[in-house]
């Protein structure tokens, strides 16, 4: 049966090794989608339950500060190192199986492939064990609480643990097995879910109050769970792909005059370390605040509110961001590298496409945003409240969630053609500014939550002032760039404004008009009410906006042009 199945594995590698890398990547990369989906809905459904088990408190402890300390032990000790390897050449070293009776070592590309892996362990030790002095030295929301100590120090293993799969991650990467990068993650977040669900209803049984000591344990137990099954089926799905034992992937080899990692590689990983450094700093400079700044109640708050709002975002904002990114590239960053090769004719042509596009992804944000800003502003909260049962507080950061929401989809498409045309140079002058306007960020979420006492919605509002700096200067640039361009083809059809201005008005009028009702029946009334206005907000757009319909038809099937002057 084991000589079957590698006779079976060796057929599959020929199939492989006869396609091309890039055809294998993207035939691969579906597995990666689903995978995405899966986790999502996965982590979604595990957080609504453990809300209601654990409390909020203790979910956004585990969610902010819990989870700033995994996020900044794993990307700050492999990200550097994982952008260097992918720079490398790594298919002319992946070896032909052999049979179980012939083991060998690794190949010389795939022992530096190794040697430069085993690198974010070491590092990821070191860093682990001064965040965790860190962590406990500085003030910790909920320290009182049971097992506060033992939680951070699991987490800190989980962690360590989870950075000793890199080597077989790295080479999996190498040899183009997403599918089996996908198995894994899928098997780890099961295992996450079940250990932090089980811890807790653990805890549950075992007190007859309704203070759950493990409430903090159950997420360092789900993380040790992930990162042990991941690390497990790494190494079980890798031992059927190398034709060398796995043990041989932690041991270090000199394999060349270079010494361990060649000069090119550690020179990378050093300049992407720096750029990890910055953007750590953009992506997790709201949760450096919670963490900081934040009660354990404004905590639990922003991380259900972000909970419930990354929905929209990730189904609607990141798939319109990735494509149009994969649009601009091929249009406008063409038109810019090529015009001196071009004629003057297709190079408009590409310009005016570029345009279209960035027009009409611009019209469909504004679109989005007005049913956002209308409807969620005003309805979230009420069916929230009905959900959670008058929460004020997560009612109000929905509401204001739902006006940031706009400015994050907006900002989404406008960097997607900034980033897709920017030269090298005007790349690093953009980052700059990026790292300005989050240090605005910062001190503007800081004052919102140490001076203003404004909790989760002053965070969320330091958001959109991020957002809204960003979107500014990604207009300047844009309108710089292009020679007659103006931001108001964007604006939806007059009417259609109207329509929704009109039921904003309705929604507040009958909202005052319906107050002496039952808490119930106003909520379940005005749902109703704006069910029907959302639908006559439908119907002038596709009265209004057919352009717009035919515009967006015609981009999802690569035939939106325009006339060249």
């Amino acid at each position: 049966m084991s000589q079957d199945r590698s006779k079976r594995n060796g057929n599959i590698d020929k199939v492989v090794d006869a396609q091309p890398a890039s055809q294998s990547a993207f035939a691969g990369a579906q597995y990666l989608m689903g995978l995405q989906i899966f986790v999502r809905l996965a982590t979604f459904i595990m957080n609504i339950l453990v809300i209601y088990i654990a409390g909020r408190k203790a979910f956004g402890v585990a969610s902010i500060r819990f989870e700033l300390l995994l996020s900044t032990v794993l990307f700050l000790s492999r990200e550097g190192m994982r952008n260097a390897l992918l720079r490398v050449d790594t298919t002319s070293g992946a070896d032909k199986p052999a049979s179980n009776y012939a083991r060998k070592r690794p190949s010389g590309q795939e022992q530096r492939i190794i040697n430069a892996a085993l690198v974010p362990i070491a590092a990821g030790m070191l860093l682990a064990g001064c965040l965790y002095w860190i962590y406990v030295g500085g003030s910790a929301p909920m320290s009182e609480a049971s097992y506060y100590r033992p939680s951070l120090a699991i987490y800190i293993l989980a962690a360590w643990i989870e950075l000793c799969v890199e080597p077989l991650y790295v080479l999996s990467r190498a040899r183009i097995l997403f599918k089996l990068q996908a198995k894994c993650e899928a098997v780890a977040v099961s295992c996450r879910c079940i250990g932090v669900v089980v811890t807790l209803l653990l805890g549950y049984y075992l007190t007859t109050d309704q203070t759950n000591p493990l409430r903090l344990l159950a997420f360092a137990m789900g993380q040790l769970a992930y990162a042990l099954a991941i690390l497990i089926s790494y190494a079980w799905h890798m031992s059927n792909e190398l034709d060398y034992s796995v043990w041989q992937c932690y041991i270090p080899h000199k394999r060349d005059t270079d010494g361990y990692i060649s000069n090119a590689i550690g020179s990378l990983a050093v300049t992407f370390v720096g750029q990890s450094l910055v953007k750590h700093l953009l992506t997790q400079g709201d949760s450096m605040v919670m963490a900081r700044f934040a009660t354990a109640d404004e905590m639990g708050t922003f991380a259900l509110v972000s909970n419930y709002g990354s929905i929209p975002a990730r189904v609607l904002f990141l798939p319109l961001e990735e494509a149009s990114r994969a649009v601009f590239s091929k249009t406008a960053a063409a038109a810019t590298a090529d015009k001196s090769s071009m004629s003057s004719k297709d190079a408009r042509a590409q310009i005016n496409n570029a345009r279209s596009v960035l027009i009409t992804l611009g019209k469909l944000q504004f679109l989005l945003g007005l049913f956002l800003i209308v409807f969620g502003t005003l309805y979230v909260p009420i069916l929230a409240a009905l959900v959670r049962h008058n929460d004020v507080a997560v009612s109000q950061a929905l509401a204001v969630y739902c006006a940031y929401l706009p400015f994050m989809g907006f900002n989404g498409f406008l960097e997607a053609f900034v980033h897709s045309v920017a030269t090298k140079s005007q790349l690093i002058f953009i980052n700059i500014w990026m790292a300005v306007f989050t240090v605005v960020y910062m001190l503007a979420a800081i004052e919102a939550l140490y001076r203003f006492k404004l909790g989760s919605a002053g965070i969320i509002g330091a958001n959109m002032l991020n957002m809204a700096l960003r979107i500014i200067y990604c207009k300047i640039y844009i309108s710089k760039w292009f020679a007659n361009f103006s931001f108001r083809e964007m604006l939806p059809h007059p009417a259609v404004v109207g329509m929704c201005a009109s039921a904003g008005v309705i929604s507040i009028a009958m909202r005052t008009a319906l107050s002496h009702l039952p808490s119930t029946t106003f909520q379940l009334s005005m749902l109703a009410l704006g069910g029907g206005l959302g639908v006559a907000a439908l119907a002038s757009i596709w009265i209004y906006e057919q352009s717009l319909i035919h515009s967006v038809r015609a981009l999802r099937a690569g035939t939106l042009h325009t006339k060249t002057d």
